[in-house]
């Protein structure tokens, strides 16, 4: 084969010949010793530079790491990886055959596609058997050999042994997989899962392209292609090819169907009736009309994920949208329901719209155990707009570190501190000057919306979407306030759901929402009501595949037991088939049950309850495994849940592999989180009540011992919040003294973002654990944490606590330092309250002290006291 790539040429081995290659990597018959042939590898392909990329070794590794899952009778299985002369090689069993994108050089023949497909078509539905989705199905990933006709499926670098998955809506540059081929689930974009039917979706463009010689679509760029394949419906193959069968037309069509409940289910199906278009085909020269799937029975229980009685709900969030879009002021949407409600997948059928106007979507989940740490749901949110930039080539990352800096300059440093990942973008930034509390607060505010600026524009409006809202913090309160009532935002649309069954008029929630409706935001609420019966009758008749009517009294059951909670009810009828109670009669080709079996069963009529069923039928490591996940939150990364869980991240994987399945949690490429927060409820529950603080505390003395000293500060709010739900546990007074000057620096961090509150309750915490004996063993500890205290008093407007705690600073001061600074917040507590007896009578004692304290300056005292007698208008003191 003739090679233009020098990079290429290098990175094969000496004496190897090479088969085909692509942009990703090269297939080699390698020279074993004495000139026999040394097998057959794939070696990526450096693109621009002298070595593979990461990514492109990564890929390799996964291929290797599916070798007992794929067989040599139809994929080319992986043998060995090696490492030699500094390239890396995967070993392969080849038995022949050559990409199907060198063979397809035009439409196909009838006869020769359809024998070709039979072979994808099995090949993918054996694969699919062992447990794995292939995720880049095309015509360089399938192999054929040009006499036998016979298939072998290759490419596995992506291939997933999870069951369902969620693509986050990322950049389309940036998702794994082939564009062009690409079901709509993977970009991330429709609110979907991807699992083994979005294969079907690139078979059938594969197919596609086999019979025209032309793609489904075309498309100028990735959000193009993105946009072809959720929203734009291709012309049918018939339509450019009018000699074909219009069944083997509506075969690939179906397969090319938007949504997975309308495509196939499986890839026998597809086997199935190509079969028979074969079968009429070599006999009579034609294919008679049959609608495509009807002999399909799926006997694995499949619940579509589109959502039943929304539509106007839906329709309100995205004319909100498009106000946005049209360049208006920003607006709050309020979503709001009991748990289990569906408020989540409401909001995040934004996805698709936001593609034509290239919209961003960000966001961010409140955790019950986390409410504490200030701005993290924020940060949690603008993570994953920043972190997507760092993949960016030099000149856009340049365009996007000059927008920042523009906005930001001279305060960058408030909002690094918030997002991390932004200083591989502007480096490191240095500190703000210290302002009055009020003052920072401002600065603090215009910083952010000007941070908000530059992702929120009219090239691409920013959906922000805050969850669990009953929950939240009180400084990310006031920011959300700020947001809506200054006039210098535009093309940004807030979106905060809640449980309103969890919220009281008195929540601050709804204090404050009530403030920014008096101060002219512009807020709308979508109430969630529970489905009817007719949508659990629907909902039941999709997923059995039978009619509305046949499915009608299981749906009674189903909302008499649930109350229309959709998590409820398909965790419900999820339980009825684990328990063999809804089952597939083969004979009979349907889904039967039995309504007395049901009710004799006695289930709960609560969702955790339920949950709790499904995790104890777990082993007891994943049990334990899950135990810990919940303890942490929501999400884990891998390494922080292996740490916790003091095992290694391979063994983490295999106890969590069975809730994996069972659909409790997902696996991303570098973290778990649940399902719903109700699974995580669940697995807590597990934890019994009398050893939920000890379990906590272990938690944060291994976070604390395992992070080192420079990224304490970074870590500390999951630290403590770890430590402090155990901290009365604590005998040892070095520990304890240790976990108060965790809690300190907590509250200094929290300070320093202007959370007050928040900051108030680590100081607490820290000095709960410290007695009076730290006064005389530790005093530059406790004295640090009631200074701090009082600093927050006063700025939450606690006056009388603040009064009360400067009183005993000022007695236990023990130099002129601390004297000094006690007095000086003394003064302006005093000032803000409008005393000016008090700051006198506090600025005159300090004078007293003050000679004693080593002051040798000249100070004209009686001066001084005879001011003092002014303002107060009393007797001259006594100095």
């Amino acid at each position: 084969m003739r090679l233009s790539n020098p990079q290429l040429i290098e990175s094969v081995p000496a004496g190897a010949e090479i088969l085909w290659h692509d942009t990703e990597r090269a297939f080699c018959k390698l020279r074993g010793d004495g000139g026999s042939s040394g097998g057959y590898a794939f070696i990526p392909v450096p693109p621009d530079a002298d070595y593979p990329t990461v990514e492109g070794l990564s890929r390799l590794t996964r291929e290797y790491e599916l070798k007992d899952h794929l067989d040599a009778s139809w994929a080319v299985r992986p043998l060995e990886l090696v490492r030699t002369d500094g390239r890396t090689m995967l070993i392969v069993d080849y038995a022949g055959g050559e990409p199907l994108d060198h063979i397809v050089q035009g439409p196909m023949e009838i006869g020769k596609f359809l024998r070709l497909a039979i072979g994808m078509s099995g090949a993918l539905s054996r694969l699919h058997g062992r447990g794995v989705i292939h995720k880049d199905i095309k015509l360089a990933n399938v192999l054929a050999d040009a006499d036998t006709e016979k298939i072998w499926l290759t490419g596995f670098g992506i291939a997933s042994r999870l069951p369902r998955e969620r693509q986050p809506p990322a950049p389309p540059e940036f998702i794994a997989g082939t564009l062009a081929y690409m079901a709509p689930e993977q970009t991330g974009r429709v609110n979907r899962s991807i699992d083994s039917r979005s294969d079907l979706y690139s078979l059938g463009v594969t197919f596609y392209e086999m019979l025209t010689g032309a793609l489904p679509f075309t498309a100028a760029d990735p959000m193009e292609w993105v946009h072809c394949h959720i929203a734009r419906q291709p012309p049918a193959p018939i339509e450019r090819r009018a000699d074909l069968p219009q069944s083997v037309s509506a075969i690939t069509m179906k397969l090319l169907s938007k949504t997975a409940e309308e495509r196939y289910q499986t890839a026998a199906g597809v086997e199935g009736d190509l079969r028979r278009c074969l079968l009429e085909w070599e006999s009579q020269r034609l294919v008679s009309d049959f609608a495509p799937g009807v002999r399909e029975a799926p006997d694995r229980l499949n619940i579509p994920e589109r959502l039943y009685g929304r539509d106007v709900e839906i329709d309100t969030l995205l004319t909100a949208f498009d106000r946005i879009v049209a360049g208006g002021r920003p607006e709050l949407v309020l979503v709001s329901g009991y748990s289990g409600i569906g408020k989540s997948a409401v909001v995040n059928e934004l996805h698709k719209p936001l593609v034509p106007p290239r919209g961003l979507f960000a966001s961010g989940k409140f955790d019950q155990y986390k409410r504490d740490i200030p701005y993290a749901t924020l940060a949690q949110a603008f993570q994953s707009l920043v972190r997507p930039l760092l993949s960016k080539n030099e000149r856009e990352l340049q365009i996007w570190s000059d927008a920042l800096r523009e906005a930001l300059d001279p305060n960058a440093s408030l909002i690094v501190d918030l997002v991390p990942e932004l200083r591989h973008i502007m480096g490191e930034q240095p500190p703000v000057p210290e302002l009055a509390p009020q003052e920072a607060q401002r600065r603090f505010q215009l910083v952010f919306r000007r941070f908000i600026s530059v992702f929120a524009t009219p090239e691409h409006p920013l959906a922000l979407f805050l969850d669990d809202l009953q929950w939240l913090d009180v400084a990310t309160l006031d920011l959300l306030e700020d947001l809506l009532t200054q006039p210098d935002l535009q093309n940004l649309l807030l979106i905060g759901a809640y449980r309103d069954n969890e919220v009281s008029a008195t929540h601050p929630l709804m204090r404050k929402l009530q403030i920014m409706r008096q101060g002219g935001a512009t807020l709308r609420d979508i109430v969630l009501a529970p489905l009817t019966r007719d949508d659990l009758e629907q909902l039941l008749s999709d997923s059995l595949r039978c009619e509305p009517e046949r499915a009608a009294p299981l749906a009674h059951l189903l909302h008499e037991k649930t109350t229309g909670n959709p998590f409820f009810a398909i965790q419900f009828i999820g339980t009825l088939a684990d328990e063999g109670l809804l089952a597939f009669d083969y004979v009979g080709g349907r889904w039967e049950w039995n309504l007395e079996s049901i009710r004799a069963k006695g289930y709960t009529d609560n969702v955790v309850e339920l949950m709790v069923g499904k995790l104890a039928r777990l082993p007891a490591a994943t049990q334990k495994a899950l135990q810990q996940f919940a303890c942490m939150g929501n999400r884990a990364e891998f390494g922080m849940l292996s740490m916790v869980y003091e095992e290694s991240v391979d063994r983490l994987h295999g106890h969590l592999w069975d809730a994996v399945l069972a659909g409790l949690i997902f696996r991303s490429e570098d973290s778990y989180r649940f399902l719903h927060d109700r699974v995580q409820e669940a697995a807590y529950s597990l934890i019994p009540q009398q050893q939920r603080a000890a379990a906590h505390l272990h938690i944060g003395m291994l976070l604390a011992e395992h992070t080192p000293a420079a990224h304490v500060e970074e870590s500390v709010f999951e630290i403590v919040n770890q430590l402090n739900r155990g901290s009365h546990l604590i005998a040892s007074t070095g520990q304890r003294e240790r976990v108060a000057d965790l809690n300190l620096i907590a509250g200094r961090r929290a300070k320093v973002s202007t959370a007050y509150v928040s900051a108030l309750k680590y100081l607490r915490a820290g000095r709960a654990l410290l007695g009076e004996e730290t006064w005389d063993q530790n005093y530059g500890l406790i004295f640090a944490i009631e200074y701090l205290m009082a600093e927050c008093e006063l700025l939450t407007a606690d006056m009388i606590a603040a009064e009360e705690r400067l009183s005993e600073l000022a007695r236990r001061a023990r130099n002129r330092h601390d004297y000094c600074v006690v007095t000086r917040l003394r003064l302006t507590l005093y000032t803000t309250l409008d005393r000016s007896d008090r700051s006198v009578d506090v600025f005159l004692e300090w004078l007293r002290k003050l000679p004693r304290q080593g002051h040798n300056s000249k100070v004209d005292f009686p001066a001084l006291a005879r001011l003092g007698m002014k303002v107060r208008g009393g007797t001259r003191p006594r100095l």
